[in-house]
Order: structure tokens, then C-alpha cells, then sequence
């Protein structure tokens, strides 16, 4: 076990004699390209939780807890916003494979259309570099 990794009180997670690691917050924030700020606010709009704390009530993250908060960064390096994402994760953690597919439909369309504000973009700046008035560049 790391410096940074704990086992979880297991009076609080699993009952007794129940051992899981699990790593604190300044280290999952590590692992996962985070801050610590953006866990805490993902904690406290519920879009993940610690599987357990130390001792010293740190909380602690395992496995499962940074592939979801790898899939929160996913979502916003891709441009969704939290209310978005937030639906996503509750049709997760219900299990409604209806509502996942609805809401996977919506954030692929939400991508798409940043897609191709990017494309948009990146032709007006070509352009731009090869002496193209931006004026004669007219969006759809």
C-alpha cells in the first residue's frame, strides 16, 4: 500500500472485518487529472461517493470511484455541462437502461454540435493563416 492509500474504517463500509483500499482525496485528484476542489463539488452534487474513510475520516476512493470521476472528467474535457452529466450518472446509478440510452443519445448530439462549432472554427482560422478575409466567412 502507498503513502496515500488506506484501509477503509470498516465500521463504516462492510461491516466488521471488512478490508477494502482505497485512496484519499488529494490522491485520487492525482490519479484522475482533477482537483480536489472538483471532487468535493462531484461529492456534494452526489455524482460519486467514497467508498469509506480512514480512521481519521479522510475520505477514501477505490477503483470503481475514480472510473467514475474519470468519466465526469471525460464528459466535461468533451464539453457537457454538469447538469448533463449529472442525469447521465443518476439513469446510471438507477439502473435504467432506458433513461442511458435516452440521455447517451442527448450528450452525442450535444458533442456533435460542438463538433462542429470545432470544425467551424478551425477552417475560419486555416483561412485566417492563409490571408482569408474573416468577413467573407459566414456561418450556417
Amino acid at each position: 500500500m502507498g503513502a496515500n492509500t488506506r484501509m477503509v474504517n470498516p465500521n463504516l463500509e462492510g461491516g466488521p472485518g471488512a478490508q477494502k483500499e482505497g485512496c484519499v482525496i488529494s490522491e485520487a485528484a492525482r490519479l484522475c487529472g482533477l482537483s480536489v476542489h472538483q471532487i468535493r463539488t462531484y461529492l456534494d452534487m452526489r455524482l460519486v461517493y467514497a467508498c469509506g474513510t480512514t480512521q481519521g475520516g479522510s475520505r477514501l476512493f477505490d477503483d470503481g470511484c475514480l472510473q467514475r470521476l474519470a468519466l465526469i472528467r471525460s464528459c466535461r474535457e468533451a464539453g457537457l455541462g454538469l447538469p448533463e452529466i449529472a442525469e447521465f450518472i443518476q439513469a446510471l446509478d438507477n439502473g435504467d437502461k432506458g433513461q442511458c440510452r435516452a440521455v447517451e443519445r442527448q450528450i452525442q448530439h450535444t458533442i456533435a454540435v460542438k463538433r462542429a462549432a470545432l470544425n467551424r472554427c478551425t477552417q475560419a482560422l486555416t483561412k485566417a493563416a492563409h490571408g482569408v478575409k474573416l468577413s467573407a466567412l459566414k456561418g450556417p
